[in-house]
């Protein structure tokens, strides 16, 4: 066999290869995708406590009757949860912030172990300020580690607590 054939064959099965992985991707992404779909998607807690605080009282459509007279299976309700106290410790601290104080947050990023991305998780969930990570005890750690897993390994290993008590002087 020649040189141009082996090169011809590899070509092909390379290609061919390429064509089932993306097949399999497609099924694959796709079936979870309707998966998803129809058994709901778990959002962040960071969400859910956003849609508390715009509106404790969703509005549901009226339901439709079916247009051959069929009975149609009940709507879904939703359940309003109250929001809870100040005093109540929700999450990390009861210091989570809508917006950043004074329009600015703090370069989060100038902490070791804070990159670009971590930095706008923190920002999702809350957290603007130094201070903000400097009031953080054990469980507001546990609770920023479910949700960014790895938090607690990063905080451990480059002290960011520390880091930012060092930050406010």
């Amino acid at each position: 066999m020649s040189f141009a054939e082996q090169m011809w064959l590899g070509a092909t099965a390379a290609q061919r290869n390429a064509q089932y992985v993306m097949n399999y991707s497609a099924a694959f992404y796709g079936t979870a995708a309707i998966q998803m779909w129809k058994m709901g998607v778990e959002a962040p807690m960071a969400f859910w406590q956003a849609m508390a605080r715009a509106d404790s009282t969703p509005a549901l459509p009226a339901p439709t009757p079916a247009a051959n007279g069929a009975r149609r299976p009940a709507a879904p309700t939703l359940e309003v949860v109250e929001a809870a106290p100040e005093s109540a410790s929700a999450g990390p601290s009861t210091h989570l912030l809508d917006a950043p104080r004074g329009g600015t947050a703090d370069d989060l990023t100038v902490l070791s172990g804070v990159g670009a991305k971590l930095a706008t998780a923190l920002n999702e969930f809350g957290i603007y300020h130094f201070d903000q990570i400097a009031s953080l005890d054990e469980a507001g750690i546990d609770w920023l580690n479910d949700q960014q897993p790895g938090f607690k390994a990063l905080a451990k290993r480059f002290d960011l607590v520390g880091q930012a008590k060092a930050q406010l002087g």
